[in-house]
């Protein structure tokens, strides 16, 4: 069995790798070096069929690594979560919400993907699903979270699926200040039994969420309701603390953006001091999708990418880096993607196969991630590259950006045995001329990795 940490133990930037025997015999190969049995902000990673989980404050789990398709095009959801459940990929965790109007085709593709598993026993998948601000009050909460049951009928009622629902309130409110709002017409387009079953939560913003706090309580406790957990998403500390002075259950899970983890550190000290487990969102979207928005950190990224590239053997990708960062956490996550090439480079075996980061990795990837927020980007990482003129005089040419003749840029003469060096960039070109004569030369690319150092020999 796992053993908790003592919160005031844990920070955010730190992990106990420490397995417990109970999960080693369900790890896959190299997974206790990469992914400790104590996580932080609350969660304990435990391994089952061969991906990696949280264990929630209820003794129920939840997978580590999720696919969210909340906003996916609805032609695209069953056929890329069916392939999300596949055994090359391992995504076990499905992450939408009852606003998004896909859950039916989520069910659909559950069933599609166990069915293509065909496996003699049922499979676990997991699905986050949420209530929408139109829908915050008791009874109108229950509507909705009937309507995600129905919807999710089909993957509930199969055989070889064994659905684990958590269900999140989506927001605390309807907040006119965000652009994408319209809160009265979202009120008015309402079906007139929604309508009728609750007053408008926009009236009493402040009880509204309360009231579907107690709804989602009263459903978890049923046993009418195949429901694993409950929490909320999008929540300020202030509006979570409040749960304490009137709730029955705290709640087991917190979405939050990738801004909030890094910079709400009460919220996150909160989270840890009462084990609710951590989801976050908008990972890749906020950070490595815009690499011009802090392109020197992206180079950081990169070279922890190629560091630990050395050690698994096979190339590992920006956005591998800042999600494996999180995971080794204990920090779910739930990457959007319409690429499956994609799905699978983000998927729970993929992420599991990254070695885990030593600490200075560890805060790399922590000062690249707020570069991206704050859009004050690093310092500078280059290739540095020692030319050495060995047996004859050499000129030596950087070959510009369009890495011809067209764009070359004298740099030095470099006389016999001497020695020069250079700050540059993976794949640009050098090329070095017989200084006696300039038809004479030999071109050398820079293959290299950011943080390396070269010598090349003219």
């Amino acid at each position: 069995m796992a053993v908790e940490t003592s919160p005031a133990d844990a920070n955010f930037f730190s992990r106990q790798i420490n397995m417990g025997d109970d999960e080693k015999s369900s790890a896959p190969a190299g997974a206790s070096s990469n992914i400790g049995s104590e996580a932080q902000v609350g969660s304990i990673i435990t391994f089952y069929d061969g991906a990696v989980y949280a264990k929630l404050v209820n003794n129920n789990r939840i997978p580590l690594v999720g696919y969210g398709v909340g906003n996916l095009k609805h032609d695209l959801v069953k056929g890329m979560v069916a392939s999300a459940l596949q055994d090359n990929k391992k995504i076990m965790l499905i992450d939408t919400a009852h606003a998004s109007k896909n859950e039916h085709l989520v069910a659909e593709g559950i069933v599609k993907g166990v069915e293509k598993l065909n496996r003699t026993k049922k499979t676990e998948v997991h699905v986050v699903t949420k209530v929408w601000y139109t829908h915050l009050g008791y009874e109108r909460t229950k509507i909705s979270i009937r309507e995600s049951l129905e919807s999710l009928r089909p993957a509930l009622d199969h055989d070889k699926v064994n659905l684990r629902l958590h269900v999140l309130l989506h927001w605390p409110r309807c907040y006119s200040s965000i652009p994408w709002t319209e809160c009265e017409r979202e009120e008015q387009d309402l079906p007139e039994e929604t309508r009728a079953a609750g007053p408008d939560p926009s009236l009493d913003p402040d009880n509204a969420w309360k009231q579907s706090w107690r709804a989602l309580e009263d459903m978890y406790l049923s046993d009418q309701y195949p429901i694993a957990s409950i929490g909320l998403s999008n929540f300020h500390l202030k509006e979570i603390e409040q749960v304490e002075s009137f709730a029955q259950i705290h709640p087991h899970v917190i979405q939050m953006n990738l801004w909030s983890l890094l910079y709400d550190a009460h919220l996150i000290e909160y989270c840890h001091q009462h084990r609710i487990h951590v989801q976050a969102y908008n990972v890749v979207h906020g950070t490595v999708s815009n690499v011009e928005r802090a392109p020197r950190a992206f180079r950081h990224l990169e070279k922890v990418a190629a560091d630990l590239s050395k050690e698994v053997g096979e190339p590992l990708t920006a956005v591998q880096v800042v999600l494996s960062w999180l995971i080794q956490h204990g920090i779910s996550v739930i990457p959007r993607t319409s690429n499956v090439v994609r799905l699978e480079e983000n998927s729970a075996v993929a992420l599991l196969n990254v070695p885990a980061f030593n600490d200075h990795q560890v805060d790399t990837v922590a000062h690249a991630v707020e570069a991206y927020l704050s859009g004050d980007d690093l310092d500078e990482i280059h290739v540095s590259v020692t030319f050495h003129a060995v047996s004859k005089d050499i000129m030596l040419y950087w070959m510009g950006h369009a890495g011809d003749e067209s764009s070359e840029v004298r740099i030095t003469l470099l006389r016999q045995g001497e020695t020069f060096n250079e700050t540059t960039y993976p794949t640009h070109k050098f090329r070095a001329y017989d200084a006696q004569n300039k038809d004479v030369w030999i071109e050398h690319e820079i293959n290299a990795n950011y943080g390396e150092h070269v010598h090349l020999e003219l």
